[in-house]
């Protein structure tokens, strides 16, 4: 689990299989997939526009990024809490994010490079807004494995934290 000070994220192994055809040919040992407003999520620098508009219902994307260890982490206020998972709740919270891929022939639909080296924004099939962020959607992906957690009414990354941290916590892959 990747939080920072506004937002979260999930860290999973690369070789989850739902998620292998996003990154064929990475050397990365570890995906870092994070979700958010299409608009606010991709701009180079989002100012007061992009953040108004992501509190209506709105395009998402994900961000996913390669990593080769937890010190390749987009940002020095983030923290990585791993959270104790068994091999089937690893492989549901990969189909969750898999099922937020939207595909075209069966394809994820690459929207353009991301902002950290390897990184790529994909098209997602959720809808972003002032009622569902990415906080949200990152409890909900832990809730749909099945760990004890639930996404009802998480809007903010502290209301993550205080969830995830009552989760068994293991060390670093």
């Amino acid at each position: 689990m990747l939080i920072a000070r506004w937002h979260s994220g999930i860290v999973l192994p690369k070789d989850v299989l739902p998620l292998s055809h996003v990154l064929r040919g990475s050397n990365a040992n570890l995906l870092s997939i994070g979700w958010g407003n299409q608009r606010f999520y991709m701009a180079a620098h989002p100012d007061s526009g992009d953040a108004i508009a992501a509190l209506f219902r709105s395009p998402s994307a994900l961000l996913v990024q390669p990593m080769s260890s937890p010190r390749d982490s987009s940002s020095a206020d983030v923290r990585i809490r791993w959270i104790c998972a068994d091999r089937n709740e690893l492989w549901r919270v990969a189909r969750y994010i898999d099922e937020s891929l939207l595909l075209a022939r069966g394809k994820p639909i690459i929207l353009g490079e991301g902002p950290f080296p390897g990184s790529r924004f994909y098209a997602s099939t959720g809808h972003y807004s002032i009622v569902h962020t990415c906080n949200t959607w990152t409890l909900a992906a832990l809730q749909y494995a099945g760990l004890p957690v639930s996404a009802r009414g998480a809007l903010f990354a502290s209301q993550v934290a205080r969830r995830v941290d009552a989760l068994r916590a293991c060390p670093a892959p």
